[in-house]
């Protein structure tokens, strides 16, 4: 089976944010941001990996033409490499996509850029390793999954829509965050305070919980989901609340928490026919568990949890692996025992 991974900043794409409004306006080029450039690449290159440790799929890429150790690099590891021109970046996006049994697409959410990739695969007739329609939109809209998560009785910290550059909040919610009605890795959050000028027109004011910030990811294949071990992020950098390193959530008590409410969130989403890397954002406080983001792509921890030999399902009987639950997704089967 040839699969295609499409990692977006390294891919080809690295021009598609140009013109875009939101946290992406300041960049023309995804190559002038050399932590996204290197970030993309590291998660490209654990997929990668992952393919190459299973005799039944050859990975296929495209990697933008300025790249050349990349491309080099993975080339020596036996991936197939092809070139893209971020001038047309959808040529070899859709040649390949043509080419592929699957394709497996890795993007930002922010400026549409995700769901334009998926877009642009379906209209070439591209079979997807990733989320069903409706799954996408809560991934891409955060708005769209707290409305949600309000209609299926799912947790989430308290919020007020920004509407023209207003929003009403009432004096007694202390500790707030603005942010971006779509976003990726903690951009354009920040904390506000009701002195505060609104940052944007759009976005919403979101109650900031206290706590342990934990991801939980679950590989689903055709059949079936398993959660993997859960994972402790580290967040910093501009505003204080993006990404920026994480380990294994090592505390039991906050892993059993973390996991049990993953699952029940997991089990309400509509992932009907989605397959591959689904993650959740969670914040897990002293008194309860709180949903923040869903993550409809490869994050940044598969590389680190692809390492792990096995490890027990959450709920499960079996001892298992992310290869060989990715394995199964890739293929379109359940995973084996």
């Amino acid at each position: 089976m040839k699969l295609f991974i499409y990692e977006m900043i390294c891919g080809g794409g690295s021009a598609l944010p140009a013109g875009r409004h939101g946290e992406l306006e300041a960049i023309d080029d995804f190559l002038d941001v050399p932590e996204l450039v290197a970030d993309g690449a590291s998660m490209l290159r654990a997929v990668c990996m992952l393919c190459h440790d299973r005799d039944d799929i050859q990975p296929c890429v495209t990697v933008d033409q300025r790249l050349t150790e990349l491309a080099a690099s993975l080339s020596y590891q036996g991936v197939e490499v092809r070139q893209a021109d971020p001038g047309v970046p959808w040529t070899s996006f859709s040649r390949a996509c043509q080419d592929a049994d699957q394709t497996m697409i890795i993007a930002p959410e922010l400026g549409g850029l995700l769901q334009e990739a998926i877009g642009q695969c379906r209209q070439v007739h591209g079979n997807l390793v990733g989320p069903a329609e409706t799954l996408l939109e809560l991934g891409v809209d955060k708005l769209a999954l707290h409305r949600w998560a309000d209609k299926n009785d799912v947790r989430m910290p308290w919020y007020a829509e920004v509407n023209n550059g207003a929003v009403e909040i009432p004096q007694i919610r202390k500790s707030l965050l603005y942010k971006p009605q779509t976003g990726t890795g903690g951009m354009g959050v920040r904390r506000w305070t009701h002195a505060d000028k609104i940052p944007g027109d759009r976005g919403f004011m979101e109650q900031f919980v206290e706590g342990i910030a934990v991801s939980v990811s679950a590989v689903f294949t055709v059949t079936e989901f398993s959660l993997v071990p859960p994972w402790h992020q580290e967040l910093g950098g501009e505003g204080g609340f993006q990404y920026v390193g994480g380990q294994l959530l090592v505390d039991e008590s906050t892993c059993r928490r973390a996991s049990e409410f993953a699952f029940q969130v997991f089990s309400k989403l509509p992932t009907h026919n989605s397959t591959g890397w689904i993650s959740l954002d969670l914040i897990v406080s002293a008194d309860d568990v709180f949903l923040i983001e869903l993550n409809t792509r490869i994050t940044s921890s598969f590389e680190p949890l692809c390492n792990l030999p096995s490890f027990v399902p959450y709920l499960g009987q079996q001892s298992t692996n992310v290869i060989d639950l990715m394995g199964a997704a890739i293929r379109g089967k359940s995973r084996s025992t």
